[in-house]
């Protein structure tokens, strides 16, 4: 048995195995499909009613009929599902091993929304004076401090837009921490030091500050908390691809990422010959072996040609790295694995037992619209016929699919615990 094959027999033995906390809510011969199977291929929504959820159930049964019949056939030795596991096996490991490694690390506390609801309702009414030279900067500080009114200075400053350097009312949370940090310092009818900040120095004056009575917390709490989650991963994400490239030793060669754009009919067979990345200081890819790729890619992007590869080659790294720390045989990961695998099964079953058996000639189009033609008064047949063709279509399938699941569930007769079912259905999810 080849290495390929040896993979998806033992994921259909975990199958049976993995997760006996969760509960069953069906078995196919010696096959259990449980809860947790069902959430990782379908999702209630709160307005979803007793029959629509009793419906995705009903889906999820003929799921796992479809997925036993597809391996009692040999599916799992089919070429197009083994090349399509195989593709999608590496994504579905490094994907799993980032949100493990990332995203299941970052915490967002109560504490840490709450502190950025207050800077939200937090205001400031400022006015402005902005110059671009330190010692102007220095010499209207000297006047405040003598006593100088603030607007009698307004003529010195860079702002032509605002009315009296009145540039309204901002939120703390859109400040930048600089100015903020003096802000907090001065108080209403205050004046703030010169603050420099993008090559430009400011001036502020506290015209008023309060607390704004909206948004409400429990308006904007949801959010708050999507974006604190997206920075921080963001931040770690970052900080993960980081040590991963450097462990890799990856390194750019600046002659053969130049070479990737020459035109072919310049190259010669050493230009084709050059490295243009290595990785792990023994695996080296050529100009040769990329060049039409990133030639594509960038005629439909314009992204510089080190971006484009760095696209293919993190996930790369990632996936290099789970399998180094064997993250490929957790149970979480092997579980995930045979979804995947248990959807290209159903994939090709249904391929082949229903879309390849639901085609439509032009004579039946035509029979139709001869039978039916007070439906399409006023329209030339030329305009509906695809209309025509695609309904007949999907009658076709629908009669395909409701023959199909009844023979499968006659075969192989489920069987439902309609104890877990119930409990599904009155879950939140």
């Amino acid at each position: 048995m080849n290495y390929k094959n040896y993979i998806i027999l033992s994921l259909f033995v975990l199958l049976v195995g993995c997760a006996p906390e969760s509960p069953t809510i069906v078995s196919v011969g010696n096959e259990t499909y449980t809860i947790a199977d069902f959430k990782n291929l379908y999702q209630f929504t709160p307005t979803d009613d007793s029959l629509k959820r009793m419906n995705l159930v009903d889906e999820f049964v003929t799921y796992a009929l479809m997925v036993t019949e597809a391996r009692s056939r040999g599916y799992e030795n089919d070429p197009i599902v083994v090349a399509a596991f195989e593709t999608n096996m590496k994504d579905v490991i490094s994907r799993s091993f980032y949100q493990a490694e990332v995203l299941d690390k970052i915490k967002v506390t109560e504490s840490d929304i709450r502190k950025i609801y207050n800077s939200i309702v937090e205001q400031y009414h400022l006015a402005r004076i902005v110059v671009a030279a330190e010692s102007l900067a220095q010499n209207i500080e000297k006047k405040l401090r003598g006593g100088v009114v603030f607007d009698s200075l307004l003529k010195f400053s860079l702002d032509t837009m605002s009315v009296n350097g009145d540039i309204g009312k901002i939120s703390a949370a859109a400040l930048p921490p600089e100015i903020l940090e003096q802000l907090r310092k001065t108080k209403i009818g205050g004046v703030t030091k010169a603050i420099p900040f993008d090559g430009y120095y400011y001036i502020l004056k506290v015209l008023d500050y309060k607390i704004a009575d909206a948004p409400k917390y429990a308006d904007v709490r949801v959010n708050i908390e999507t974006n604190i989650m997206r920075e921080r991963a963001m931040d770690k994400g970052s900080e993960f691809v980081q040590k991963i490239i450097e462990k890799a030793k990856v390194e750019y060669n600046e002659e053969g990422l130049s070479l990737l754009l020459k035109p072919d009919s310049l190259l010669t067979e050493a230009d084709l010959n050059t490295w243009v990345v290595k990785k792990y200081d023994t695996s080296y890819v050529y100009v040769k072996t990329i060049k039409n790729a990133v030639q594509y890619q960038y005629r439909q992007s314009f992204i510089a040609p080190q971006q484009l590869i760095d696209r293919v080659l993190t996930p790369d790294l990632i996936y290099d790295e789970a399998i180094r720390k064997n993250f490929d045989k957790k149970p979480e990961t092997q579980k995930k694995l045979q979804h995947t695998l248990g959807q290209l099964l159903y994939q090709k079953l249904y391929s082949d037992e229903i879309l390849e058996h639901a085609t439509v000639d032009s004579m039946e189009v035509v029979k139709y619209y001869k039978e039916n033609k007070r439906d399409y008064q006023g329209k030339n047949f030329s305009d509906i016929y695809f209309l025509i063709k695609n309904q007949l279509r999907e009658q076709i399938i629908q009669s395909l699919r409701n023959n199909l699941f009844e023979d499968l569930r006659e075969k192989y007769k489920p069987v439902i615990n309609d104890v877990a079912v119930a409990k599904l259905l009155k879950e939140e999810m």
